[in-house]
């Protein structure tokens, strides 16, 4: 009926607020605007304004101290302060909020989680690289470097863009399918790689080395190869049996370094390149994966990326052990 005769949200909101003295929700509901825009007016109502009326003149500048206040703020408590916090306490709108903050530098990010060393742990990491630098990096050309990977067909997300009327209906969970894979890589080649669906444990591991270390040797026929592992505790557990009943030669790995094991970065090549493949089954995401390591594991290419090994222990030497720059693990 309103529409019919030209009356306007803003007066329909005047007349329910202060004659019928309707609830904020219960005007938004009837008027269909948004919560908070019915807060916004009832406020301003309060505080004798016509909202009906226009606002007149040029924006009212913000004083440098107040953006220094505003700062200061974010800066003593970052991980409580929001830009609406931020604007009940200075009186300004948010926009203005967010404007100071992008003026003086400030993004809304993600908290930084990148590891942070202690001294021992620093020293360790020194030592590792300095021991894998000696004569010439020998260890380095000779190690392999193994590790796991796990790589979901599909993430599930609870909601998608849609239109309300015609919502779609997720697909069975039984497509997200999720995959373990495990590899080694040499400077001379790789180790087939080996796919799995249930976590690494310790009796799964030997029998995947028991299988793999027939492909270690072919690579390395004198024998002379070592082998190079994190502490995930199904490792951990089978030191003793690798060195004694696989007679392998066991290097130590720094606890917390994923960013000294060059298998990392192929990892990331492989999830990109599964992800442009886009496979749509078990069987499909299976045939891509052993099909993309096989690319990338070549010993042409492997080659280039063990050089680049070497520059990056020397670097961490440099650093005293602190966390590789532009490291994404």
């Amino acid at each position: 009926m309103s529409d019919k005769y030209g009356v306007d949200d803003k007066t329909r909101f005047l007349v329910l607020f202060l004659d019928a003295q309707m609830t904020n929700a219960a005007i938004a509901n009837l008027i269909n605007r948004p919560l908070r825009t019915i807060e916004g007016w009832s406020a301003a109502t309060r505080k004798g304004r016509d909202i009906r009326a226009p606002r007149k003149g040029k924006t009212k500048t913000i004083k440098e101290d107040l953006e220094d206040k505003v700062i200061q703020m974010v800066k003593d408590n970052p991980e409580k302060i929001t830009t609406i916090k931020l604007a009940t306490h200075f009186g300004i709108s948010r926009s203005s909020i967010m404007k100071i903050l992008a003026k003086k530098g400030f993004k809304y990010l993600g908290y930084d989680r990148s590891v942070i060393y202690d001294e021992e742990e620093r020293a360790i990491r020194v030592d590792f690289c300095n021991h894998m630098l000696s004569n010439d990096g020998k260890l380095i050309y000779q190690s392999f470097f193994s590790d796991e990977m796990g790589i979901q067909l599909n993430n599930p997300r609870r909601r998608a863009w849609q239109v309300p009327s015609k919502k779609i209906r997720r697909k069975s969970a039984s497509d997200n399918i999720k995959l373990q894979c495990w590899g080694a890589i040499s400077a001379r080649g790789a180790t087939s790689l080996e796919i799995y669906k249930s976590g690494m444990n310790g009796e799964y591991f030997r029998k995947t080395i028991e299988q793999h270390k027939p492909e270690m040797e072919a690579l390395y026929p004198d024998g002379e190869f070592y082998f190079i592992q994190d502490n995930l505790s199904a490792h951990r557990m089978n030191e003793e049996w690798l060195i004694k009943q696989q007679k392998l030669k066991l290097i130590k790995w720094p606890r917390r370094s994923p960013d000294l094991n060059i298998i990392e970065n192929l990892w990331i090549a492989l999830k990109k390149r599964v992800r442009e493949d886009a496979p749509k089954n078990e069987k499909e995401l299976k045939i891509c994966l052993l099909r993309n390591w096989g690319i990338l594991t070549t010993p042409e290419k492997l080659q280039s990326c063990f050089e680049a090994l070497h520059s990056k222990y020397m670097e961490c030497v440099s650093i005293d052990g602190q966390k590789l720059p532009g490291s994404v693990c």
